[in-house]
């Protein structure tokens, strides 16, 4: 499965298109180990009332991989989308530790 997690923008073929962060973690509890990619934008605009931005997404998808409440694919990819590139290299730096741990795991 193949997440895209954006306000406005339309995914790529053979992507879910996600609108919120709150309907993001949903998805992402309900097929963790299933998910292959998660594509992400940082600013939600006005969907941020719904779970907050990209980077409030990466921060509990840490917490809960760190902390073994989500078994996730350990192959895992995490895109980032973001035109804000300040944004976007702190969400791949998250994004970079999140992989490193899930590749990590046996």
């Amino acid at each position: 499965m193949k997440l895209y997690l954006d306000d406005m923008r339309f995914p790529p073929k053979g992507f879910k298109l996600i609108r919120t962060v709150n309907q993001m973690k949903n998805f992402v509890k309900r097929y963790k180990d299933k998910i292959e990619i998660m594509d992400l934008d940082y600013d939600m605009g006005m969907n941020s009332f719904d779970g907050g931005n990209g980077i409030d997404f990466l921060k509990w998808l840490e917490e809960a991989a760190f902390t073994g409440k989500l078994k996730l694919n350990k192959n895992l990819r995490i895109v980032c989308h973001s035109s804000n590139m300040e944004k976007r290299m702190e969400m791949e730096k998250i994004a970079a530790g999140i992989t490193a741990f899930l590749r990590s795991q046996k």
